[in-house]
């Protein structure tokens, strides 16, 4: 990457078409979280995939990443990758899928292993956990921030993290965006989460305030694949980090 980190990974199973047609980090949401990071910071990574993520989250002054991958293939790959660029105290690999109930699975890694996922003709068994449960085994009763990009499951591990984000027990979310997760984010809302865009040549969140498909796509600004959820009581204890904040 131009901005400092190496990465490898299998071709072309897992070719990771953004980061090789730009060679940095271009999503949004990287240039807000260095923007407004903190020491001390604990990030989970759910759908940690290569760790583009999680090593991304490991050069800011975080206290510790925890990336949760299933693939085994993934997992191979991410795990040389937190070792090539020298963060391996500072991530802790599980390999674990998240879904909205408790059971052991057959997962199955595709030939594209960014669709890879649960199926009955998978040949790698995982557990399948909540993620409520798992972070309370984990002792996480708090991030400051909780990733989620898992292949279109979105809508399931939020569920699963139901009660854990109903008593804010994230800061900030990165979701990776989808149609079948807009009552999740308007459930989300209900429960203190104010909804963004960061806006990278504007330096500037633009708030989304309505979940229908028009009010949440339409206004997303380029590259954006993913939106940021930030808890109300977070911006309210540090005014002093947060963007100016724009109505859409």
């Amino acid at each position: 990457m131009r901005c400092g980190p190496v990465l490898e990974f299998g071709f072309p199973s897992q070719v990771p078409h953004v980061l090789l047609a730009f060679g940095d980090f271009i999503d949004p949401e990287y240039a807000f979280l260095r923007k407004i990071y903190r020491p001390g910071w604990i990030v989970a990574d759910v759908g940690a995939a290569i760790g583009q993520f999680s090593v991304f989250a490991a050069t800011l002054p975080a206290a510790k990443v925890h990336a949760f991958e299933p693939s085994s293939a993934n997992v191979a790959a991410l795990s040389r990758n937190i070792v090539r660029n020298g963060v391996s105290d500072r991530v802790e690999v599980h390999r674990i899928a998240f879904s909205n109930a408790e059971f052991e699975a057959n997962f199955e890694t595709r030939a594209n292993a960014w669709l890879s996922g649960i199926s009955e003709t998978g040949t790698e068994l995982v557990s399948v956990r909540t993620l409520t449960a798992d972070f309370r085994r984990l002792g996480l009763d708090h991030v400051s921030v909780l990733k989620i990009n898992v292949a279109g499951y979105e809508p399931q591990v939020i569920e699963g993290a139901d009660a854990f984000l109903a008593k804010g027990g994230a800061d900030i979310l990165i979701l990776l965006l989808g149609l079948a997760s807009l009552p999740w984010y308007a459930r989300l809302a209900a429960n203190g989460y104010r909804f963004f865009y960061f806006h990278p040549n504007e330096n500037a969140l633009y708030e989304v305030t309505a979940f229908d498909a028009d009010s949440v796509l339409a206004h997303r600004p380029w590259p954006a694949r993913n939106i940021i959820a930030i808890h109300q009581s977070a911006m309210e204890s540090r005014l002093d980090m947060w963007l100016p904040v724009r109505r859409i």
